[in-house]
């Protein structure tokens, strides 16, 4: 049965993730100041065992971050994206629109998949899984539907990730962290989930940071996230004065960067 503090969590997840905006102002920040410019979504592809000719499923697409850019997509691969929030699928769709891949998109959720037994040669659940209130139940879903030779990419945060926020976090607005999404499913937490649900697991680290020149974008990335509903103007005013004067005296702020994926084989 569900509890008040579940239904409470569901409602926030839901408001946090209705569009793009919010998860856009998160990632702008990174790609304006991440200081490895090789760039994640390039990193991951590097990493992808995919054949040439695949059915490929994404979890959690997002606003279809990973498909943008310079990566290279098989011209082969027919690839599913999926996203609890309708709001996200139309983001992404109209995102995609231009690019000429063959993509299909559907409202699913990761715990009930609505796709045959060895269905899909990759599923790619990048930064959704701490999101998932079941995540055995997910990772239970992603095996049945993968082929006996597919793979699982999970990519997620370590307990370091983005820590100089989580300490502005506490000062400030008096709340020990911005997200407890590590602590659900994490570097450090996701990697005994996954053992449960696959035959071989490997972690792969992306070496980055953050050299913040502007107090304007961070603030954005700071009140895109859902502890802003539990703090008041006063505090978000301080906070900014705060980051003004850093970057003002110092020209910069330094904030660590914790990120890597998953790899696992059915």
């Amino acid at each position: 049965m569900a509890t008040n503090t579940d239904i409470d969590s569901a409602r926030l997840l839901r408001e946090q993730y209705k569009d793009g905006s919010k998860l856009s102002a998160r990632i702008r920040l990174h790609q304006r100041f991440s200081t490895n410019r090789y760039g994640l979504m390039r990193w991951m592809f590097d990493h992808f065992r995919i054949p040439e000719n695949a059915s490929v499923l994404e979890l959690g697409c997002g606003t279809g971050i990973l498909w943008r850019g310079s990566v290279r997509v098989p011209p082969g691969w027919r690839m599913i994206l999926t996203d609890m929030s309708g709001g996200m699928i139309r983001e992404t769709r109209a995102n995609l629109a231009r690019l000429g891949h063959r993509f299909t998109f559907a409202q699913a959720d990761a715990q009930a998949l609505p796709f045959r037994d060895a269905s899909f040669d990759a599923v790619i659940a990048n930064h959704m899984l701490y999101h998932v209130p079941d995540i055995p139940r997910a990772l239970g879903e992603v095996r049945r539907v993968l082929k006996p030779s597919g793979f699982c990419y999970a990519a997620t945060m370590g307990v370091a990730n983005m820590r100089e926020i989580d300490e502005l976090a506490a000062r400030f607005f008096s709340v020990p962290r911005m997200t407890e999404s590590t602590a659900r499913f994490g570097l450090e937490s996701g990697e005994a989930y996954m053992r449960r649900a696959f035959s071989e697991v490997k972690l792969e680290r992306y070496p980055d940071s953050l050299v913040v020149t502007e107090a304007a974008p961070l603030m954005d990335y700071i009140c895109s996230m859902r502890v802003r509903s539990r703090v008041s103007d006063e505090q978000v005013a301080d906070l900014r004065r705060h980051l003004e004067n850093e970057i003002a005296v110092r020209g910069e702020i330094r904030i660590s960067k914790d990120t890597g994926m998953f790899v696992a084989r059915r």
